[in-house]
């Protein structure tokens, strides 16, 4: 978005009809937003709404991102958790997530951009150069956050796993040896091990 180009936008909130940023394909999540939460005493409210994304491909990113519902009124559409179908609103609209203060204005390190065309809002109310200024470092916030967590996720994610495998490590050498064979006759079982229906059962 150029200097030239004159952004305007009023969040229609509850008045919305598209929901367009609450079914967006991707909310994102960043070690900031959980920074915030944990001051603001919300984390254990809204952290179980959270997923870590893992890579599909060798190339691809973890990140951090918000889990998603299907839509009572649509089986096809998917939305935020936090989205309230009935109220048409955000269950956590005062503690929601940086790339939700910044939608629909995005930064990508270069220029400004609308990442959606749908939402009803742009193009509505009038923005001063106060309230420009703050969307503008919302989305620049949002562009260094971005960045910071996906660059940090995969080493934190790896020193969760491996202090799962200690964990899981440990308990295994505190198992009895009677407890021990029980699992390793459990683990040794494939699926053609099942018992074979009795004659009795197919009759």
């Amino acid at each position: 978005m150029s200097e030239k180009s004159k952004y305007t936008f009023k969040c229609l909130e509850q008045k919305c009809d598209t929901k367009a940023c609450h079914i967006r394909p991707q909310i994102d999540v960043t070690l900031g937003d959980i920074s915030r939460w944990t001051a603001q005493g919300y984390l254990m409210k809204i952290l179980p709404g959270v997923v870590i994304k893992l890579p599909d491909s060798e190339q691809g990113l973890f990140s951090l991102e918000m889990m998603r519902k299907t839509l009572a009124s649509d089986e096809d559409t998917t939305a935020c958790i936090f989205y309230n179908e009935e109220a048409n609103g955000c269950e956590i609209r005062y503690s929601r997530p940086l790339s939700c203060r910044s939608f629909p204005l995005e930064y990508n390190g270069e220029k400004y951009y609308l990442s959606s065309k749908d939402c009803p809002g742009v193009g509505k109310g009038e923005v001063n150069k106060e309230a420009l200024k703050e969307a503008r470092d919302l989305a620049e916030q949002m562009f260094k956050e971005r960045g910071e967590t996906l660059t940090t996720i995969p080493a934190i994610y790896s020193l969760i796993m491996t202090q799962m495998l200690r964990q899981s490590a440990e308990a295994m050498k505190n198992l009895s040896d009677e407890d021990r064979k029980k699992m390793d006759e459990i683990l040794s079982k494939s699926p053609q091990d099942k018992e074979e229906p009795s004659k009795e059962d197919t009759e």
